[in-house]
């Protein structure tokens, strides 16, 4: 399967300045994958991998030391291979043996011509908690000595690489001109989307939908991901008491999201308990990089951006499959075309909102009087762009109250419409299959208008 992250890979390698790379990442989204078998053996004459997980002998040994000239030493008598700049050392699981992300600094200072990449996951609890032992030897992050890089979920415009490359070209052409696509392919666009909400981005999924198309199967990877998802929560946390916690916020974020107000309120989940008293479970979570946290904007809004309330905030999902998984929707509702009309507009909304995570996007939402709202609120290139995602059509009341506030702007539609720009109110549709393209001008502050 096809990564887009092989691209910052490959500028990471020419880079002059490079240094040894840590790739971050949730379980299960591919990190392994792409930096071993799409990376090391398409741009490597050879490589070295070491899985500090299961090689019990290579974790016992460098847990004695952070010396890159002791570990250079020992690999090459190890694997009997001399490491070069065309050979990329590879160390996987880094979680599971701290002195290793140490020794990263004295690779950067002594060996930087050797190209090192770290992997992991959970790699920033398991820091969280070695920082806070007490202990002699005491862990050093190699803080200003590494170059970072996270892989999320597959998304779907790799979803269409994989499986469809020329509509996605004609996809990318219509944004590009901001013209409807026409019918034929903008269903089929839409039947590949609906595909891509159920079965999500994680790639073993994927990769079994794609291969067999059976959705029984990809279900079974899911089931299986959301429990090890649930059983990682005991790993790097600091009580039972945190740990139930953590699992209970993660269960219930569905249903939080697919009530009238999509706040997420402890109080449903624990009566009498506050964020407060669920801290610790929002930031496993959030580090876990298996949600994500999108807060509360009222009114006017003040730049830069920064949340004003942490009482008020919504969670999402960080894979639509999983999503889907947890929501116990019938399959059927997103393949079947007319039974579409029953999906909640949250699944949607979680959509946009890992699109946008995914492009490192800082995920805010507006709230004014009433019920008026816009589910993102983005500042790019100067300008504030509010983002309806409803399923449904959005209400003109909301953007007339948001332009009270915060003056002339271009709004944002993205639903199951064609593309179209909307002069007299300034609105821009977006349709669901192109919103790894908005979400990409976005980042770069390019956003375009119709002509």
């Amino acid at each position: 399967m096809e990564r887009k992250k092989i691209t910052n890979l490959e500028q990471w390698l020419k880079s002059p300045r490079r240094k040894p790379l840590v790739v971050w990442g949730a379980r299960q989204v591919g990190k392994t994958y792409l930096v071993k078998e799409l990376f090391a053996k398409r741009y490597f004459k050879d490589f070295v991998y070491i899985d500090l997980k299961k090689d019990n002998q290579a974790r016992s040994y460098f847990s004695t030391t952070s010396n890159a000239d002791e570990y250079l030493t020992y690999i090459e008598a190890r694997f009997g291979k001399k490491l070069t700049p065309e050979t990329l050392l590879i160390f996987d699981e880094v979680q599971q043996c701290h002195q290793v992300l140490s020794s990263l600094k004295y690779f950067c200072q002594d060996h930087r011509e050797l190209p090192v990449i770290a992997t992991g996951s959970l790699v920033r609890l398991s820091i969280k908690q070695q920082e806070k032992k007490d202990s002699a030897d005491e862990f050093l992050f190699p803080v200003g000595k590494i170059d970072s890089m996270t892989v999320y979920p597959v998304s779907f415009e790799e979803y269409l690489m994989n499986v469809n490359p020329v509509l996605l070209k004609m996809i990318q052409e219509s944004y590009s001109s901001k013209s409807a696509l026409q019918k034929p392919y903008h269903d089929m666009a839409m039947d590949l989307l609906h595909e891509y909400l159920s079965i999500g981005g994680l790639p073993e999924a994927l990769d079994i939908f794609i291969q067999e198309k059976s959705y029984v199967e990809a279900t079974a990877t899911l089931k299986e991901v959301y429990e090890n998802y649930l059983g990682d929560m005991d790993t790097y946390n600091v009580s039972t008491e945190t740990i139930l916690k953590t699992r209970n916020v993660y269960k219930n974020i569905f249903s939080q999201l697919n009530k009238e107000n999509k706040n997420f309120k402890v109080s449903l989940v624990e009566r009498g308990k506050s964020n407060r008293d669920y801290f610790n479970a929002y930031e496993w979570l959030e580090l876990a990089h298996v949600i994500y946290r999108c807060k509360n904007i009222k009114g006017h809004v003040n730049l830069p951006i920064q949340e004003e309330s942490a009482g008020l905030f919504r969670l999402y999902l960080a894979d639509v499959g999983i999503f889907a998984y947890q929501s116990q929707t019938n399959q059927a509702d997103f393949f079947v075309k007319d039974r579409r009309n029953t999906l909640a507009g949250v699944f949607y909304e979680n959509y946009v909102a890992c699109e946008f995570a995914a492009k490192e996007l800082p995920l805010f939402y507006w709230t004014g009087k009433q019920t008026h709202e816009f589910e993102f609120i983005i500042y790019s290139g100067g300008k504030l762009y509010p983002i309806d995602a409803k399923k449904e059509k959005g209400s003109l009341g909301s953007l007339e109250e948001f332009r009270h506030s915060n003056g002339k702007c271009t709004a944002i539609k993205i639903s199951a419409n064609n593309f179209g720009y909307n002069k007299e109110n300034d609105i821009l549709t977006i349709p669901h299959y192109a919103v790894f393209l908005l979400a990409e001008d976005l980042k770069n502050g390019m956003v375009q208008v119709g002509t």
